[in-house]
Protein backbone atom coordinates (compact mmCIF):
# COMPACT_ATOMS: atom_id res chain seq x y z
CA UNK A 1 0.00 0.00 0.00
CA UNK A 2 2.86 2.27 0.80
CA UNK A 3 4.39 2.33 -2.66
CA UNK A 4 0.83 1.92 -4.17
CA UNK A 5 -0.27 5.63 -1.92
CA UNK A 6 4.05 6.67 -2.99
CA UNK A 7 3.50 6.33 -6.94
CA UNK A 8 0.44 7.92 -7.08
CA UNK A 9 1.93 11.08 -4.96
CA UNK A 10 4.84 10.99 -7.74
CA UNK A 11 2.14 11.38 -10.41
CA UNK A 12 0.45 14.40 -8.27
CA UNK A 13 3.58 15.92 -7.43
CA UNK A 14 4.42 16.08 -11.33
CA UNK A 15 1.18 17.64 -12.25
CA UNK A 16 0.73 19.83 -9.69
CA UNK A 17 3.85 21.32 -10.10
CA UNK A 18 3.01 21.44 -14.12
CA UNK A 19 -0.62 22.70 -13.98
CA UNK A 20 -1.75 23.40 -10.27
CA UNK A 21 -4.80 25.19 -11.43
CA UNK A 22 -5.97 22.43 -13.51
CA UNK A 23 -5.39 19.90 -10.80
CA UNK A 24 -7.07 21.80 -8.20
CA UNK A 25 -10.27 22.43 -10.64
CA UNK A 26 -9.94 18.96 -11.77
CA UNK A 27 -10.41 17.69 -7.59
CA UNK A 28 -13.40 20.38 -7.46
CA UNK A 29 -15.25 19.51 -10.77
CA UNK A 30 -15.82 16.00 -8.56
CA UNK A 31 -17.27 17.81 -5.96
CA UNK A 32 -19.25 20.07 -7.50
CA UNK A 33 -20.61 17.27 -9.80
CA UNK A 34 -21.88 14.98 -7.47
CA UNK A 35 -22.79 17.87 -4.98
CA UNK A 36 -25.82 19.36 -7.75
CA UNK A 37 -26.41 15.41 -8.24
CA UNK A 38 -27.28 14.84 -4.41
CA UNK A 39 -29.58 18.46 -4.31
CA UNK A 40 -31.22 17.30 -7.76
CA UNK A 41 -31.70 14.21 -6.90
CA UNK A 42 -31.92 13.19 -3.67
CA UNK A 43 -33.20 16.43 -1.80
CA UNK A 44 -35.25 17.50 -5.01
CA UNK A 45 -37.13 14.02 -5.46
CA UNK A 46 -37.14 13.27 -1.62
CA UNK A 47 -38.93 17.07 -1.38
CA UNK A 48 -41.37 16.97 -4.31
CA UNK A 49 -42.59 13.41 -3.49
CA UNK A 50 -43.11 14.75 0.33
CA UNK A 51 -45.25 18.03 -1.12
CA UNK A 52 -47.49 14.84 -2.60
CA UNK A 53 -47.42 12.53 0.00
CA UNK A 54 -48.62 15.28 2.55
CA UNK A 55 -50.48 17.43 0.06
CA UNK A 56 -48.24 20.52 0.50
CA UNK A 57 -49.00 23.54 -1.92
CA UNK A 58 -47.54 22.82 -5.57
CA UNK A 59 -46.03 26.24 -5.81
CA UNK A 60 -43.55 24.91 -2.97
CA UNK A 61 -42.64 22.02 -4.66
CA UNK A 62 -42.81 24.18 -8.29
CA UNK A 63 -39.99 26.86 -6.26
CA UNK A 64 -37.61 24.31 -5.32
CA UNK A 65 -37.14 22.98 -8.96
CA UNK A 66 -36.85 26.40 -10.06
CA UNK A 67 -33.70 26.66 -7.82
CA UNK A 68 -32.30 23.57 -8.97
CA UNK A 69 -32.25 24.54 -12.41
CA UNK A 70 -30.64 28.12 -11.88
CA UNK A 71 -27.88 26.27 -9.60
CA UNK A 72 -27.67 23.63 -12.87
CA UNK A 73 -27.37 26.48 -15.30
CA UNK A 74 -24.58 28.62 -13.20
CA UNK A 75 -22.50 25.41 -13.11
CA UNK A 76 -22.98 24.71 -16.76
CA UNK A 77 -20.37 27.35 -17.80
CA UNK A 78 -17.70 26.53 -16.00
CA UNK A 79 -17.75 22.91 -16.63
CA UNK A 80 -18.29 23.71 -20.37
CA UNK A 81 -15.21 24.98 -20.25
CA UNK A 82 -13.17 23.01 -18.12
CA UNK A 83 -14.40 19.86 -20.16
CA UNK A 84 -14.12 21.53 -23.73
CA UNK A 85 -10.90 24.43 -23.19
CA UNK A 86 -9.01 23.78 -20.08
CA UNK A 87 -8.38 20.26 -19.90
CA UNK A 88 -7.78 20.27 -24.01
CA UNK A 89 -4.93 22.53 -22.91
CA UNK A 90 -3.53 20.90 -19.75
CA UNK A 91 -3.50 17.58 -20.50
CA UNK A 92 -0.29 18.23 -22.99
CA UNK A 93 1.72 19.91 -20.54
CA UNK A 94 1.23 17.25 -18.48
CA UNK A 95 2.28 14.33 -20.58
CA UNK A 96 5.19 16.55 -21.70
CA UNK A 97 6.25 17.17 -18.15
CA UNK A 98 6.15 13.64 -18.03
CA UNK A 99 7.95 12.87 -21.86
CA UNK A 100 10.71 15.23 -21.01
CA UNK A 101 12.25 13.49 -17.75
CA UNK A 102 11.65 10.04 -20.03
CA UNK A 103 13.60 11.69 -23.12
CA UNK A 104 16.50 13.21 -20.84
CA UNK A 105 16.92 9.92 -19.09
CA UNK A 106 16.86 8.32 -22.06
CA UNK A 107 19.69 10.51 -23.19
CA UNK A 108 21.58 9.43 -20.23
CA UNK A 109 21.34 5.91 -19.57
CA UNK A 110 24.17 3.82 -20.68
CA UNK A 111 24.31 1.96 -24.36
CA UNK A 112 24.52 -0.98 -22.56
CA UNK A 113 21.05 -0.79 -21.19
CA UNK A 114 19.86 -1.72 -25.08
CA UNK A 115 21.54 -4.73 -24.82
CA UNK A 116 19.41 -5.62 -22.22
CA UNK A 117 16.14 -7.55 -23.61
CA UNK A 118 14.60 -7.30 -19.82
CA UNK A 119 15.63 -3.41 -19.90
CA UNK A 120 14.65 -2.63 -22.58
CA UNK A 121 11.12 -4.44 -22.39
CA UNK A 122 10.02 -2.24 -19.55
CA UNK A 123 11.91 0.43 -21.20
CA UNK A 124 9.45 0.62 -24.41
CA UNK A 125 6.73 -0.47 -21.46
CA UNK A 126 7.64 2.61 -19.66
CA UNK A 127 7.37 4.87 -22.41
CA UNK A 128 4.16 3.38 -23.72
CA UNK A 129 2.62 3.44 -21.03
CA UNK A 130 3.26 7.56 -20.27
CA UNK A 131 0.40 9.06 -21.17
CA UNK A 132 -2.00 6.40 -20.38
CA UNK A 133 -0.85 6.35 -16.73
CA UNK A 134 -1.58 10.07 -16.41
CA UNK A 135 -4.99 9.88 -17.87
CA UNK A 136 -5.64 6.72 -15.26
CA UNK A 137 -4.89 9.19 -12.50
CA UNK A 138 -6.86 12.12 -13.75
CA UNK A 139 -9.95 9.98 -13.50
CA UNK A 140 -8.81 8.06 -10.41
CA UNK A 141 -8.27 11.29 -8.39
CA UNK A 142 -11.87 12.89 -10.44
CA UNK A 143 -13.49 9.63 -8.62
CA UNK A 144 -11.84 9.45 -5.48
CA UNK A 145 -13.39 13.02 -4.90
CA UNK A 146 -16.93 11.87 -6.74
CA UNK A 147 -16.94 9.15 -4.51
CA UNK A 148 -15.99 11.10 -0.69
CA UNK A 149 -18.72 13.37 -2.08
CA UNK A 150 -21.46 10.92 -2.43
CA UNK A 151 -20.55 8.82 0.64
CA UNK A 152 -20.39 12.01 2.96
CA UNK A 153 -23.73 13.46 1.33
CA UNK A 154 -25.86 9.96 0.94
CA UNK A 155 -23.83 8.39 3.98
CA UNK A 156 -25.13 11.36 6.49
CA UNK A 157 -29.12 11.15 4.73
CA UNK A 158 -28.78 7.43 5.42
CA UNK A 159 -27.55 7.92 9.52
CA UNK A 160 -30.85 10.26 9.59
CA UNK A 161 -33.38 7.95 7.75
CA UNK A 162 -32.43 4.53 8.13
CA UNK A 163 -28.77 3.36 9.15
CA UNK A 164 -29.45 -0.08 8.16
CA UNK A 165 -28.81 0.41 4.40
CA UNK A 166 -25.20 1.18 5.03
CA UNK A 167 -24.52 -2.41 6.37
CA UNK A 168 -26.12 -3.70 2.81
CA UNK A 169 -23.52 -1.03 1.28
CA UNK A 170 -20.48 -1.82 2.99
CA UNK A 171 -20.67 -5.62 3.11
CA UNK A 172 -21.15 -5.40 -1.11
CA UNK A 173 -17.78 -2.68 -0.99
CA UNK A 174 -16.05 -5.15 0.66
CA UNK A 175 -17.03 -8.19 -0.94
CA UNK A 176 -16.26 -6.18 -4.51
CA UNK A 177 -13.05 -4.41 -2.98
CA UNK A 178 -11.47 -8.12 -2.59
CA UNK A 179 -12.53 -9.65 -6.15
CA UNK A 180 -11.66 -6.42 -8.11
CA UNK A 181 -7.94 -6.77 -6.68
CA UNK A 182 -7.79 -10.07 -8.32
CA UNK A 183 -9.65 -9.47 -11.55
CA UNK A 184 -6.43 -6.05 -11.74
CA UNK A 185 -3.99 -8.58 -10.88
CA UNK A 186 -4.80 -11.04 -13.39
CA UNK A 187 -4.92 -8.23 -15.92
CA UNK A 188 -1.67 -6.73 -15.30
CA UNK A 189 -0.52 -10.31 -15.28
CA UNK A 190 -1.43 -10.93 -18.76
CA UNK A 191 -0.02 -7.52 -19.56
CA UNK A 192 3.47 -8.61 -18.72
CA UNK A 193 3.37 -11.89 -20.48
CA UNK A 194 1.34 -10.11 -23.86
CA UNK A 195 3.67 -7.22 -23.57
CA UNK A 196 6.86 -9.08 -25.47
CA UNK A 197 3.97 -10.14 -28.06
CA UNK A 198 2.53 -6.71 -28.80
CA UNK A 199 6.35 -5.63 -29.57
CA UNK A 200 6.78 -8.40 -32.14
CA UNK A 201 3.77 -7.21 -33.94
CA UNK A 202 4.58 -3.60 -33.80
CA UNK A 203 7.55 -4.41 -35.57
CA UNK A 204 6.00 -6.60 -38.20
CA UNK A 205 3.83 -3.16 -38.66
CA UNK A 206 6.91 -1.43 -38.81
CA UNK A 207 8.32 -3.14 -41.25
CA UNK A 208 5.24 -2.91 -43.52
CA UNK A 209 4.34 0.57 -43.44
CA UNK A 210 8.48 2.20 -43.04
CA UNK A 211 10.08 3.64 -46.77
CA UNK A 212 12.69 1.65 -45.12
CA UNK A 213 11.58 -1.69 -45.90
CA UNK A 214 9.22 -0.90 -49.30
CA UNK A 215 11.59 -1.63 -51.73
CA UNK A 216 13.34 -5.23 -50.38
CA UNK A 217 9.38 -6.31 -49.39
CA UNK A 218 8.55 -5.48 -53.35
CA UNK A 219 12.04 -7.86 -54.45
CA UNK A 220 11.99 -10.28 -51.85
CA UNK A 221 8.12 -11.30 -51.25
CA UNK A 222 8.79 -14.38 -49.14
CA UNK A 223 10.09 -12.01 -46.44
CA UNK A 224 6.68 -10.39 -45.99
CA UNK A 225 5.39 -13.67 -46.17
CA UNK A 226 7.69 -14.68 -43.38
CA UNK A 227 6.92 -11.67 -41.54
CA UNK A 228 3.31 -12.42 -41.75
CA UNK A 229 3.83 -15.64 -40.30
CA UNK A 230 5.28 -14.40 -37.28
CA UNK A 231 3.00 -11.58 -36.91
CA UNK A 232 0.13 -14.33 -37.23
CA UNK A 233 2.13 -16.54 -34.36
CA UNK A 234 2.57 -13.44 -31.86
CA UNK A 235 -1.20 -13.07 -32.42
CA UNK A 236 -2.11 -16.44 -31.86
CA UNK A 237 0.02 -16.90 -28.96
CA UNK A 238 -1.89 -13.54 -27.50
CA UNK A 239 -5.44 -15.20 -28.44
CA UNK A 240 -4.20 -18.60 -26.26
CA UNK A 241 -2.96 -16.61 -23.42
CA UNK A 242 -6.00 -14.71 -23.00
CA UNK A 243 -8.23 -17.93 -23.43
CA UNK A 244 -6.47 -19.38 -20.67
CA UNK A 245 -7.68 -17.53 -18.45
CA UNK A 246 -11.05 -16.44 -20.48
CA UNK A 247 -13.41 -18.53 -18.21
CA UNK A 248 -11.36 -17.24 -14.79
CA UNK A 249 -11.87 -14.07 -15.59
CA UNK A 250 -15.65 -14.42 -17.09
CA UNK A 251 -16.10 -16.20 -13.37
CA UNK A 252 -14.46 -13.21 -11.45
CA UNK A 253 -16.55 -10.90 -13.58
CA UNK A 254 -20.01 -11.80 -13.23
CA UNK A 255 -19.23 -11.96 -9.43
CA UNK A 256 -17.78 -8.76 -9.13
CA UNK A 257 -20.79 -7.75 -11.44
CA UNK A 258 -24.07 -9.59 -10.12
CA UNK A 259 -23.37 -11.94 -6.65
CA UNK A 260 -21.72 -8.57 -4.93
CA UNK A 261 -23.30 -6.08 -6.06
CA UNK A 262 -26.94 -6.39 -7.91
CA UNK A 263 -27.85 -9.63 -5.94
CA UNK A 264 -26.84 -7.76 -2.83
CA UNK A 265 -28.54 -4.67 -2.84
CA UNK A 266 -31.17 -5.10 -5.49
CA UNK A 267 -32.68 -8.63 -4.00
CA UNK A 268 -31.51 -8.22 -0.33
CA UNK A 269 -31.87 -4.61 0.09
CA UNK A 270 -34.54 -3.69 -2.10
CA UNK A 271 -37.16 -6.48 -0.12
CA UNK A 272 -36.07 -5.14 3.68
CA UNK A 273 -37.04 -1.32 2.26
CA UNK A 274 -40.31 -2.81 1.06
CA UNK A 275 -41.12 -4.66 4.21
CA UNK A 276 -40.26 -1.05 6.41
CA UNK A 277 -42.92 0.85 4.44
CA UNK A 278 -45.46 -1.51 3.49
CA UNK A 279 -45.56 -3.70 6.56
CA UNK A 280 -44.21 -1.82 9.35
CA UNK A 281 -45.19 1.60 8.52
CA UNK A 282 -41.69 2.74 9.55
CA UNK A 283 -40.34 4.56 7.08
CA UNK A 284 -42.24 7.27 5.35
CA UNK A 285 -43.01 6.50 0.97
CA UNK A 286 -41.16 9.51 0.08
CA UNK A 287 -38.19 8.57 2.23
CA UNK A 288 -38.24 5.03 0.67
CA UNK A 289 -38.32 5.68 -2.73
CA UNK A 290 -35.41 7.74 -2.50
CA UNK A 291 -33.59 5.35 -0.39
CA UNK A 292 -34.49 2.57 -2.64
CA UNK A 293 -33.33 5.60 -5.74
CA UNK A 294 -29.96 6.28 -4.26
CA UNK A 295 -29.17 2.85 -3.11
CA UNK A 296 -27.36 2.86 -6.89
CA UNK A 297 -25.42 5.72 -5.99
CA UNK A 298 -24.12 4.82 -2.58
CA UNK A 299 -23.44 1.59 -4.14
CA UNK A 300 -21.42 3.17 -6.83
CA UNK A 301 -19.71 5.53 -4.44
CA UNK A 302 -18.78 2.31 -2.81
CA UNK A 303 -17.64 0.54 -5.77
CA UNK A 304 -15.49 3.38 -7.10
CA UNK A 305 -13.56 3.42 -3.62
CA UNK A 306 -13.59 -0.86 -3.69
CA UNK A 307 -11.87 -0.70 -7.26
CA UNK A 308 -10.05 2.66 -6.69
CA UNK A 309 -7.45 0.96 -4.40
CA UNK A 310 -7.26 -2.21 -7.28
CA UNK A 311 -6.98 0.26 -9.84
CA UNK A 312 -4.29 2.57 -8.06
CA UNK A 313 -2.48 -0.78 -7.36
CA UNK A 314 -2.36 -1.49 -11.55
CA UNK A 315 -1.23 2.00 -12.53
CA UNK A 316 1.25 1.87 -9.62
CA UNK A 317 2.35 -1.06 -11.66
CA UNK A 318 2.81 0.90 -14.38
CA UNK A 319 4.52 3.91 -12.80
CA UNK A 320 6.78 1.78 -11.13
CA UNK A 321 8.67 1.12 -14.47
CA UNK A 322 8.42 4.87 -15.33
CA UNK A 323 10.44 5.90 -11.41
CA UNK A 324 12.67 2.66 -11.96
CA UNK A 325 13.39 3.59 -15.43
CA UNK A 326 13.95 7.34 -13.98
CA UNK A 327 15.75 6.41 -11.00
CA UNK A 328 18.29 4.20 -12.98
CA UNK A 329 21.90 5.42 -12.58
CA UNK A 330 24.17 5.52 -15.35
CA UNK A 331 27.34 4.00 -15.10
CA UNK A 332 29.15 6.79 -17.17
CA UNK A 333 27.52 10.28 -16.04
CA UNK A 334 28.01 13.20 -18.96
CA UNK A 335 28.55 15.37 -16.13
CA UNK A 336 30.67 14.07 -13.62
CA UNK A 337 34.85 14.41 -13.63
CA UNK A 338 37.47 16.81 -14.92
CA UNK A 339 36.90 19.11 -18.20
CA UNK A 340 39.48 17.78 -20.56
CA UNK A 341 42.27 19.81 -21.54
CA UNK A 342 42.50 21.85 -24.14
CA UNK A 343 44.10 20.74 -27.62
CA UNK A 344 44.78 17.40 -29.46
CA UNK A 345 47.47 15.11 -27.14
CA UNK A 346 48.06 10.96 -27.41
CA UNK A 347 45.69 8.12 -27.08
CA UNK A 348 46.86 5.19 -25.26
CA UNK A 349 44.95 2.06 -24.68
CA UNK A 350 46.76 -0.32 -22.26
CA UNK A 351 45.81 -4.11 -22.31
CA UNK A 352 41.37 -3.09 -22.58
CA UNK A 353 39.72 -5.86 -23.02
CA UNK A 354 35.66 -5.56 -23.24
CA UNK A 355 32.94 -8.07 -22.96
CA UNK A 356 29.08 -6.77 -23.57
CA UNK A 357 27.61 -8.83 -21.11
CA UNK A 358 29.37 -10.84 -18.01
CA UNK A 359 29.93 -14.40 -18.59
CA UNK A 360 30.18 -13.63 -22.99
CA UNK A 361 33.23 -14.01 -24.22
CA UNK A 362 35.09 -11.02 -24.90
CA UNK A 363 34.95 -8.79 -28.08
CA UNK A 364 37.86 -7.41 -27.29
CA UNK A 365 41.39 -8.78 -26.19
CA UNK A 366 44.29 -7.47 -24.19
CA UNK A 367 44.57 -4.41 -27.32
CA UNK A 368 47.45 -2.05 -26.59
CA UNK A 369 47.96 1.00 -28.61
CA UNK A 370 50.00 4.37 -28.52
CA UNK A 371 48.01 6.73 -31.07
CA UNK A 372 49.96 10.16 -31.71
CA UNK A 373 48.39 13.63 -31.98
CA UNK A 374 47.23 14.02 -35.78
CA UNK A 375 48.18 10.44 -36.55
CA UNK A 376 45.81 8.55 -39.20
CA UNK A 377 45.02 5.33 -38.12
CA UNK A 378 43.40 2.56 -39.94
CA UNK A 379 41.27 -0.57 -38.42
CA UNK A 380 40.52 -2.77 -40.56
CA UNK A 381 39.43 -6.84 -40.19
CA UNK A 382 36.84 -9.12 -41.28
CA UNK A 383 33.03 -8.71 -40.01
CA UNK A 384 32.61 -9.30 -35.73
CA UNK A 385 36.59 -8.59 -35.28
CA UNK A 386 35.58 -6.02 -32.96
CA UNK A 387 36.66 -2.53 -35.20
CA UNK A 388 33.02 -0.97 -34.05
CA UNK A 389 33.31 -1.77 -31.01
CA UNK A 390 36.89 -0.45 -30.09
CA UNK A 391 35.71 2.71 -31.40
CA UNK A 392 32.46 2.73 -28.99
CA UNK A 393 35.54 2.03 -26.27
CA UNK A 394 37.20 5.22 -27.60
CA UNK A 395 34.23 7.50 -27.24
CA UNK A 396 33.24 6.17 -24.19
CA UNK A 397 29.92 4.86 -24.83
CA UNK A 398 30.97 1.55 -22.85
CA UNK A 399 33.31 1.23 -20.53
CA UNK A 400 36.43 -1.47 -21.04
CA UNK A 401 35.51 -4.90 -18.70
CA UNK A 402 39.98 -4.31 -18.13
CA UNK A 403 42.34 -2.37 -18.79
CA UNK A 404 42.12 1.41 -19.69
CA UNK A 405 42.12 4.33 -22.36
CA UNK A 406 44.32 7.53 -21.50
CA UNK A 407 44.17 11.02 -23.07
CA UNK A 408 46.21 13.67 -22.06
CA UNK A 409 47.89 11.34 -19.81
CA UNK A 410 44.69 10.63 -17.95
CA UNK A 411 42.13 7.81 -17.77
CA UNK A 412 39.58 9.07 -19.92
CA UNK A 413 37.05 7.85 -16.70
CA UNK A 414 38.46 10.87 -14.93
CA UNK A 415 36.76 13.08 -17.57
CA UNK A 416 33.43 14.56 -17.87
CA UNK A 417 32.25 12.05 -20.77
CA UNK A 418 29.90 15.04 -21.83
CA UNK A 419 33.13 17.65 -22.38
CA UNK A 420 34.81 14.42 -23.67
CA UNK A 421 32.85 13.72 -26.28
CA UNK A 422 32.63 17.28 -27.61
CA UNK A 423 36.27 16.58 -28.26
CA UNK A 424 35.22 13.95 -31.05
CA UNK A 425 33.72 14.27 -34.87
CA UNK A 426 32.42 10.64 -35.72
CA UNK A 427 30.35 9.40 -39.03
CA UNK A 428 29.04 5.94 -38.04
CA UNK A 429 28.13 3.32 -40.15
CA UNK A 430 24.36 3.47 -39.18
CA UNK A 431 24.25 6.95 -39.42
CA UNK A 432 20.93 8.62 -39.07
CA UNK A 433 19.09 11.09 -40.88
CA UNK A 434 16.61 13.60 -38.71
CA UNK A 435 12.89 15.03 -39.56
CA UNK A 436 14.50 18.63 -39.34
CA UNK A 437 15.66 21.26 -41.89
CA UNK A 438 19.62 20.43 -43.76
CA UNK A 439 21.23 22.85 -41.02
CA UNK A 440 20.09 20.83 -38.03
CA UNK A 441 20.96 17.66 -39.50
CA UNK A 442 24.82 19.09 -39.97
CA UNK A 443 25.03 21.36 -36.43
CA UNK A 444 23.28 18.41 -34.24
CA UNK A 445 22.69 21.18 -31.82
CA UNK A 446 21.27 24.41 -31.70
CA UNK A 447 21.44 25.20 -35.48
CA UNK A 448 20.54 29.20 -34.55
CA UNK A 449 24.15 29.98 -33.14
CA UNK A 450 25.66 28.23 -36.23
CA UNK A 451 26.87 30.27 -38.68
CA UNK A 452 25.61 29.68 -42.12
CA UNK A 453 29.21 29.91 -43.90
CA UNK A 454 30.53 27.17 -41.73
CA UNK A 455 27.91 24.73 -42.36
CA UNK A 456 27.61 24.98 -46.07
CA UNK A 457 31.64 24.52 -45.68
CA UNK A 458 31.51 21.19 -43.96
CA UNK A 459 28.82 20.50 -46.77
CA UNK A 460 31.40 21.30 -49.62
CA UNK A 461 34.28 19.71 -47.90
CA UNK A 462 31.80 16.47 -47.75
CA UNK A 463 30.91 16.69 -51.06
CA UNK A 464 27.57 18.03 -50.71
CA UNK A 465 28.29 21.32 -52.67
CA UNK A 466 26.32 20.96 -55.79
CA UNK A 467 23.49 19.88 -54.56
CA UNK A 468 23.35 22.03 -51.95
CA UNK A 469 22.73 24.28 -54.84
CA UNK A 470 20.26 22.89 -56.61
CA UNK A 471 18.06 23.07 -53.26
CA UNK A 472 15.54 25.64 -53.17
CA UNK A 473 15.38 26.38 -49.61
CA UNK A 474 19.30 25.69 -49.21
CA UNK A 475 20.08 24.93 -45.84
CA UNK A 476 16.49 25.60 -44.45
CA UNK A 477 15.38 22.60 -47.02
CA UNK A 478 12.91 19.82 -44.69
CA UNK A 479 14.88 16.21 -44.78
CA UNK A 480 12.91 13.46 -45.09
CA UNK A 481 8.86 13.57 -45.66
CA UNK A 482 8.07 12.95 -41.82
CA UNK A 483 7.08 16.58 -40.83
CA UNK A 484 6.56 17.66 -44.23
CA UNK A 485 5.27 16.79 -47.54
CA UNK A 486 7.84 19.22 -49.34
CA UNK A 487 10.74 17.42 -47.36
CA UNK A 488 13.31 15.31 -49.19
CA UNK A 489 14.38 11.90 -49.15
CA UNK A 490 17.77 11.90 -50.02
CA UNK A 491 20.09 9.15 -51.32
CA UNK A 492 22.09 7.17 -49.38
CA UNK A 493 25.07 8.96 -50.63
CA UNK A 494 23.43 12.31 -50.58
CA UNK A 495 22.35 11.38 -46.82
CA UNK A 496 26.23 9.68 -45.67
CA UNK A 497 27.79 13.42 -47.37
CA UNK A 498 25.52 14.69 -44.99
CA UNK A 499 26.30 12.73 -42.29
CA UNK A 500 30.32 13.41 -42.99
CA UNK A 501 29.66 17.10 -42.85
CA UNK A 502 28.65 16.74 -39.08
CA UNK A 503 32.22 15.46 -38.32
CA UNK A 504 33.52 18.24 -40.64
CA UNK A 505 31.53 20.94 -38.84
CA UNK A 506 32.42 19.89 -35.60
CA UNK A 507 36.03 20.68 -35.58
CA UNK A 508 36.99 18.17 -33.28
CA UNK A 509 40.49 17.07 -32.47
CA UNK A 510 39.56 13.46 -32.85
CA UNK A 511 37.86 12.31 -36.30
CA UNK A 512 36.57 9.00 -36.45
CA UNK A 513 35.16 7.74 -39.66
CA UNK A 514 33.01 4.22 -39.61
CA UNK A 515 32.72 3.37 -43.15
CA UNK A 516 32.79 6.80 -44.55
CA UNK A 517 32.42 5.78 -48.09
CA UNK A 518 30.18 2.74 -48.15
CA UNK A 519 27.46 4.69 -50.01
CA UNK A 520 29.93 6.73 -52.55
CA UNK A 521 30.81 6.06 -55.88
CA UNK A 522 34.40 5.98 -56.65
CA UNK A 523 34.75 9.28 -57.38
CA UNK A 524 33.03 10.67 -54.47
CA UNK A 525 35.27 8.79 -52.22
CA UNK A 526 38.43 10.03 -54.09
CA UNK A 527 37.33 13.72 -53.32
CA UNK A 528 36.26 12.32 -49.79
CA UNK A 529 39.63 11.53 -49.08
CA UNK A 530 40.94 14.59 -50.12
CA UNK A 531 38.95 17.01 -48.10
CA UNK A 532 39.56 14.40 -44.86
CA UNK A 533 43.64 15.67 -46.17
CA UNK A 534 42.81 18.91 -45.57
CA UNK A 535 39.97 18.81 -42.79
CA UNK A 536 42.14 16.13 -40.91
CA UNK A 537 44.95 18.48 -40.29
CA UNK A 538 46.50 18.21 -36.74
CA UNK A 539 43.42 15.91 -35.96
CA UNK A 540 43.94 11.91 -34.95
CA UNK A 541 42.33 10.34 -36.79
CA UNK A 542 40.08 6.99 -36.99
CA UNK A 543 39.12 4.98 -40.09
CA UNK A 544 37.29 1.72 -39.92
CA UNK A 545 36.50 0.88 -43.79
CA UNK A 546 36.32 -2.85 -45.83
CA UNK A 547 37.84 -0.40 -48.47
CA UNK A 548 41.41 -0.55 -48.10
CA UNK A 549 41.92 2.26 -50.97
CA UNK A 550 40.00 4.28 -48.35
CA UNK A 551 43.08 3.47 -45.92
CA UNK A 552 46.11 2.45 -47.47
CA UNK A 553 47.52 6.56 -47.24
CA UNK A 554 46.96 6.02 -43.45
CA UNK A 555 49.84 6.28 -41.08
CA UNK A 556 49.33 2.83 -39.66
CA UNK A 557 46.88 -0.01 -40.18
CA UNK A 558 45.64 -1.98 -37.17
CA UNK A 559 43.93 -5.69 -38.28
CA UNK A 560 41.91 -6.67 -36.10
CA UNK A 561 41.57 -10.77 -35.92
CA UNK A 562 39.45 -12.59 -33.20
CA UNK A 563 39.45 -9.15 -30.85
CA UNK A 564 42.98 -8.54 -31.02
CA UNK A 565 45.79 -7.05 -32.98
CA UNK A 566 46.69 -9.38 -35.03
CA UNK A 567 48.86 -6.90 -37.89
CA UNK A 568 50.23 -3.65 -37.19
CA UNK A 569 51.96 -1.37 -39.60
CA UNK A 570 52.31 1.12 -43.14
CA UNK A 571 50.36 -0.28 -46.19
CA UNK A 572 53.92 -0.87 -47.39
CA UNK A 573 55.48 -2.85 -44.75
CA UNK A 574 52.16 -4.84 -44.41
CA UNK A 575 52.36 -5.83 -48.12
CA UNK A 576 55.54 -6.75 -47.40
CA UNK A 577 54.86 -9.18 -44.69
CA UNK A 578 52.52 -10.94 -46.74
CA UNK A 579 50.06 -11.75 -43.81
CA UNK A 580 46.09 -11.13 -43.99
CA UNK A 581 46.30 -7.40 -44.61
CA UNK A 582 47.80 -8.05 -47.78
CA UNK A 583 45.69 -10.88 -48.37
CA UNK A 584 42.48 -8.57 -47.98
CA UNK A 585 44.64 -5.59 -50.22
CA UNK A 586 45.56 -8.43 -53.84
CA UNK A 587 41.76 -9.53 -53.19
CA UNK A 588 40.59 -6.52 -53.46
CA UNK A 589 42.96 -4.78 -55.92
CA UNK A 590 42.85 -7.84 -57.96
CA UNK A 591 39.78 -6.88 -59.82
CA UNK A 592 40.97 -3.64 -60.76
CA UNK A 593 44.06 -4.96 -61.81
Amino acid sequence: MKKVIDNQLFLWKLCFKTCPGYMIYHLYDGFRYQGVIFIEHVLGIRYVLHCAEYHEPFWKALLYIGIVFLVNLIQIIPDGYFIHGWSYRSKPKLYRALKEKMYEKAAEIDLSCYDDPEYYNDFVLAVAEAESSIDRFLLMCNRIVQALTILFTTGVFYLMTDWIGIVFVFASFVLRFLVSRIINKLNYDIRLKVNPLERKRNYVSRVFYLNDYAKELRLHPHVGDRLEKEFEEANDEIVEIQKKVGLKRSLLTFTNSYMVGDFVMDVLYISYLVFQAAVLHSIDYSNAVVLFNRTGSLRRGMTDLADIFPQAQENSLYIDKIRAFLAYEPKIKRLEGEAVPEGNAELELNNLSFSYREGMEETLKDICLKVKPGEKIAIVGYNGAGKTTLIKLLMRLYDPSSGEIRFHGNDIKAYKPYDYRSRIGVVFQDYQMYGASLKENVVMDCADEAADAEVISALERAGFGERLKSLEKGLDSAVTTEFDKAGINFSGGESQKVAISRAFFKNADILIMDEPSSALDPIAEYELNKAMESAAKGKTVFYISHRLSTTRDADRIILLENGRIAEEGTHESLLKLGGKYAGMWKVQAGRYE
